[in-house]
């Protein structure tokens, strides 16, 4: 079964990527090839929420700290994570730290064609037995795509999370964003992503997301998705914050 729906999203994503004859990346959960100008900074601060069954996850903020150099983006993530069970109670605290470093490979500015990698790390310094934290490292292995074309930027991503932490295992993910210009300081897009199971003898996750930036000064932007899943037990997600940029 997960099988198939992975070949299904796969199929999707070389379609649009053949057939596609702003700058992406957050607010959505897939990532894009897009790095900062050199000497450059994207800042992220949202606030995040993910509800499941029985428990609800939030950033509350997340501080999302990018810098650019030639051809690659240095990442570190700093959330202030809240974990509210609906049996045990709420926690809050420091989450789990992202460090990341993006390369991005291949850029052809003619075609508007773009190919990158992602290798991201969680360091385990939440309160696991607070639900605020893995736990153990987690490892993440992406290739990104990206094409664009008069308003429209069409990316994907497929990647491999190594999760090493007891009662998790480790899975295969995708996703891939369509997004649009509507104005000079607005752009929407939408986006389907999946996974195969997280846990042993659970199923796999498709879900989808619906959002974009509005630009409300010169480096200044607001970012926003919401979405849930189409398969999987996460019935709501949200995404809300602000965007600085620099250069």
């Amino acid at each position: 079964m997960e099988k198939r729906i992975f070949l299904g999203l796969g199929l999707i994503l070389g379609w649009l990527l053949l057939g596609g004859t702003a700058e992406a990346g957050p607010p959505f959960v897939t990532d894009d090839p897009e790095v900062p100008p050199v000497g450059g900074w994207e800042i992220n601060i949202p606030f995040t929420l993910n509800r499941t069954p029985g428990l609800t996850q939030i950033n509350a903020p997340l501080f999302d700290f990018n810098y650019g150099l030639p051809q690659l983006q240095l990442e570190f993530d700093v959330p202030m994570a809240v974990s509210s069970d609906d049996r045990k109670g709420t926690n809050a605290g420091l989450g789990d730290l992202l460090y990341g470093v993006k390369w991005r490979f291949f850029e052809d500015e003619k075609t508007q064609i773009q190919f990158a990698t992602y290798p991201q790390m969680f360091a385990p310094t939440g309160n696991y037995r607070r639900g605020l934290g893995g736990g153990r490292p987690n490892y993440i292995l992406p290739l990104l795509a990206q094409k664009s074309w008069d308003k429209w930027t069409l990316y994907g991503d497929v990647g491999y999370r190594l999760q090493t932490a007891l009662g998790q295992q480790s899975y295969w993910y995708s996703g891939v964003v369509l997004q649009r210009d509507i104005t000079e300081r607005l752009s929407l897009g939408v986006e389907l992503f999946g996974n195969t199971p997280t846990v042993p003898n659970g199923r796999p996750d498709i879900a989808f997301n619906v959002g974009g930036s509005l630009k409300l000064q010169e480096h200044l932007n607001f970012i926003f998705t919401a979405g849930r899943d189409i398969v999987g037990d996460t019935h709501a997600m949200l995404y809300l914050g602000l965007q600085i940029v620099t250069k």
